[in-house]
């Protein structure tokens, strides 16, 4: 039974374990996918998966729950205030680039992604896009102006600048890799990357961010903490990886967010 009760139980449990996730990722685990998936140790993760194929599928679970808790909703809930369709909206339509978008444009020379990491990926999706949409479907019955509040305002414009900068990462990532030499790693520049190794990991960063502040909800808030606590250190990563591939990467870049890691 998808109770209000459970749904809080599980926001603190996805809200307590970041922190130990961001050690784990931190010190002791590169997850070999993407730049660090080549070597023996990606082996022991399991056979491999074409990539496409791969996001579509992890990513999947957010817009099953996202019409799954629309079509199930709560109308006194959903219809108290304009704020629940615009955070609805929001989740939903990261996940219709995540899901469908992102995979179709991925470039054909991505990495494939291992059997472990499709499951774990899948396993947080299934979980998260419970916690985000029936927040917003059923549990949360926001203020009726809401909407018009300055933190409800601000986390929206916070969100759409992260949404773009994600976008503009991603983008420049993708015609990079299509780029001769196809097959080879290169030097990305422009737009953040002018300031830091990973502007897509820090413009989700901000996106979750501006997202939990205009929802003003444990889902969300424990959903940016579980971003922070995988992106971080993944991010830590890409920039050692360029330093190391790179005799001449640019060496005042910043691993993720520019000024502060």
């Amino acid at each position: 039974m998808l109770t209000k009760d459970l749904h809080d139980k599980i926001g603190l449990v996805l809200l307590f374990i970041s922190p130990p996730l961001y050690l784990l990722l931190r010190y002791q685990i590169t997850a070999p996918f993407g730049k660090h998936s080549s070597g023996n140790s990606s082996r022991n993760w399991g056979p491999t998966v074409n990539p496409k194929i791969s996001w579509f599928i992890f990513e999947l679970p957010n817009l099953l729950w996202s019409i799954y808790a629309y079509w199930n909703r709560n109308v006194e809930v959903f219809a108290a205030s304009t704020a629940n369709a615009c955070l609805l909206s929001l989740f939903t339509i990261h996940y219709l680039n995540r899901c469908i978008i992102y995979p179709i444009r991925m470039s054909h020379n991505s990495q494939p992604v291992n059997l472990v990491i499709l499951s774990s990926a899948l396993a947080f999706c299934t979980i998260n896009g419970f916690l985000q949409t029936m927040q917003y479907c059923n549990f949360e019955a926001y203020p009726e102006h809401y909407h018009k509040s300055p933190s409800f305002i601000l986390g929206c414009s916070i969100w759409f600048i992260g949404f773009l900068l994600n976008i503009q990462a991603d983008t420049i990532l993708r015609t990079l890799r299509n780029d001769p030499p196809i097959s080879t790693y290169k030097i990305p520049h422009g737009g953040l990357f002018r300031y830091t190794s990973c502007p897509n990991f820090c413009g989700e960063i901000i996106e979750w961010f501006g997202y939990a502040v205009a929802s003003q909800s444990l889902p969300a808030w424990a959903f940016f903490a579980w971003v922070c606590a995988n992106l971080i250190p993944r991010g830590r990563s890409h920039h050692h990886w360029y330093l190391h591939k790179f005799e001449d990467y640019p060496r005042d870049r910043w691993a993720v967010i520019p000024l502060l890691i």
